[in-house]
């Protein structure tokens, strides 16, 4: 049919208006699929706009669990180090997927050696329980670092390190790979205030640190004491007012050498304590270096002297 504009008109069929078949369409529109009953009789319901649904909708293996007393340590280094040292190992986690090299490779024959079970969670789970640290795939259950007495700290002979009051993990690791290398006979530390042994210090310290006689002392300044009536002298790394370039200065042996925080140095009661405060000789445009930097020259510098001395002696 056309219209009066000598367009043609589609011709439509009204909602009651008998069909082909003889039924009549329902009145209104049909209705849609979103609106239809589900098969249970309730209407189908979606999440607000902009809101995730929520529920148990994730699959795979459960989260690492760790159990009391024990701690996660990370990183090949780390974990090499750890199951050699004193620790009580529980678990050995291998991220799926991850390239193993001969450090690795060591790792895994080293736990079937001791019967170690293995687990190989999804990578993505490492770096959860990891907090997106660098676990370079592999992590260790192990127990809690076992801190020796301060006697057991102090028995061998050799330079003693003491820490005063540190507080950055990476400058305390640095620091401690240093001294397990410089063949220190133990290293002080206080109990508060100051950085512990935690699984991000152990990293930083290559696994170094799972190989050193570390004690906690209550009151550093007497247990500087305790090293004076040993027989250590009390070495303080300092350059402020009073100290003396290492490099020119006849260091007494046997040494307990005191490393300040960064920033604000050797505390007023520690620095009391100390018979020589020595420094570092800088020649260059930067006026100081980090506590580990100058913690591990000043250490080799005494190793150096030690071994200059043993010579000498013919031992």
């Amino acid at each position: 049919m056309r219209s009066p504009t000598g367009g043609s008109v589609l011709r439509t069929k009204r909602p009651d208006q008998p069909g082909r078949d003889g039924r009549r369409s329902p009145k209104g529109p049909p209705p849609s699929r979103r609106a239809q009953p589900s098969p249970r009789g309730k209407p189908p319901t979606a999440p607000p706009r902009g809101k995730k649904p929520t529920g148990p909708i994730a699959t795979g293996p459960p989260p690492i669990g760790i159990v009391p007393g024990h701690e996660l340590l990370y990183g090949r280094n780390a974990v090499a180090e750890a199951l050699q040292g004193r620790r009580q190992p529980r678990r050995l986690f291998i991220a799926e997927g991850v390239k193993e090299d001969e450090r690795l490779r060591a790792i895994i024959r080293h736990a079937a050696e001791i019967e170690l079970d293995i687990d190989r969670p999804p990578r993505m789970m490492l770096d959860d329980v990891t907090r997106g640290a660098n676990h370079q795939g592999v992590a260790l259950e192990a127990s809690e670092y076992e801190y020796l007495d301060f006697d057991e700290a102090i028995h061998a002979p050799g330079t003693v390190l003491v820490l005063d009051h540190l507080q950055d993990p990476q400058n305390f690791g640095t620091l401690l790979r240093a001294a397990e290398a410089a063949g220190v006979a133990g290293v002080i530390i206080p109990q508060d205030r100051a950085v512990a042994v935690t699984p991000a210090v152990v990293n930083a310290s290559a696994g170094a640190v799972e190989h050193l006689a570390v004690a906690l002392v209550p009151n550093l300044a007497r247990g500087l004491d305790t090293l004076k009536r040993a027989g250590w002298w009390i070495v303080g790394l300092d350059s402020g007012p009073g100290s003396v370039d290492l490099y020119r200065t006849d260091v007494p042996t046997p040494v307990a050498l005191v490393v300040g925080a960064e920033g604000s140095g050797i505390g007023q009661n520690v620095r009391g304590r100390c018979d020589i405060l020595v420094s570092l000789p800088l020649r260059g445009q930067v006026a100081s270096l980090n506590a580990a930097t100058a913690g591990a020259i000043a250490l080799f510098e005494l190793l150096r002297r030690e071994d200059t001395t043993a010579s000498a002696l013919g031992e």
